[in-house]
């Protein structure tokens, strides 16, 4: 899919990024201290409140709380009508908590009539600016290890590969994890980190991998590759954490992502990560 400008431009393209909502099929249902449904209704407000609408909207993974139900994609569904009716363009990928089939039940349009890789939700979204890789690392529904897939990984490389000049952002649900878990703990990563970071930095295009999963907002670097890790909508583990979602600007020399804290008193609210090439 080719979102932006049809004719060359520097003009920024706008964009959206959500993560980890967590939606139940039951709207009162609350987690951690946090109503789900009514946080994912205030993004998609502000969402909607932009100045400039968003070429795209991408919401990285575990729409659904726990084990992907229909009811939790019903839900979904519901807290996403003002920006489906208003025709938003949409763009998600799958954490562990969804389930592929209850979520192409609920939102058909997201099915892609012939799949970039057999059983995976995958997609390519190319702007004038970069090429965003929207990949799905679901292993196993409400199993907190993250997984690719050899043809997934294949497909990505080759897809790279036919796109040499063009900056790329990879986007997944999971968190790297080169480190093995405590004795008695999971896998909370990708499985093939040490093998993704490889391809990736092997890939000059590469900019960043922008990932959710952790409940977290940071920035790191691993050599030249920026690591964006997305806020929760839904609750945090480290009540120092904000929730909420990203702006983005996407131009020429990069792309900026910007906060916007569910508690527009935390000290983080608006905070800027940019990634520049």
């Amino acid at each position: 899919m080719r979102i932006g400008q049809a004719a060359p431009s520097s003009d920024p393209i706008t964009l959206a990024f959500l993560s980890d909502p967590h939606i139940s099929g039951n709207p009162e249902v609350s987690a951690h201290g946090v109503n789900m449904t009514a946080n994912l209704k205030q993004v998609v407000k502000e969402v909607q409140g932009l100045a400039t609408r968003p070429a795209g909207v991408i919401i990285n993974g575990d729409c659904a709380y726990l084990k992907g139900q229909p009811a939790d994609y019903a839900n979904f569904v519901q807290c996403l009508e003002p920006l489906i009716s208003s025709g938003q363009t949409l763009h998600m990928t799958m954490g562990n908590h969804d389930a592929r089939d209850a979520f192409y039940d609920a939102l058909k349009q997201q099915q892609p009539d012939q799949p970039l890789v057999k059983s995976r939700h995958v997609s390519l979204i190319e702007t004038p600016f970069a090429n965003l890789f929207l990949l799905d690392s679901l292993k196993q529904t409400n199993v907190v290890t993250g997984e690719l897939g050899q043809a997934q990984l294949k497909w990505l490389s080759e897809a790279l590969d036919a796109r040499p000049n063009q900056p790329a952002i990879l986007i997944a649900h999971h968190t790297l994890q080169l480190t093995p878990p405590a004795a008695g703990k999971a896998w909370g990563g990708i499985a093939e980190t040490a093998e993704f970071l490889e391809l990736m930095h092997s890939k000059k295009q590469v900019k960043a991998y922008v990932f959710g999963h952790s409940h977290r907002w940071s920035h790191t670097q691993d050599k030249n590759l920026h690591l964006v890790n997305l806020p929760a909508v839904a609750y945090v583990f480290d009540k120092t954490q904000p929730n909420g979602w990203t702006t983005a600007q996407l131009g020429p020399q990069g792309i900026q992502f910007q906060l916007q804290a569910l508690d527009k008193n935390h000290q983080k609210h608006q905070e800027v990560v940019n990634v520049n090439w």
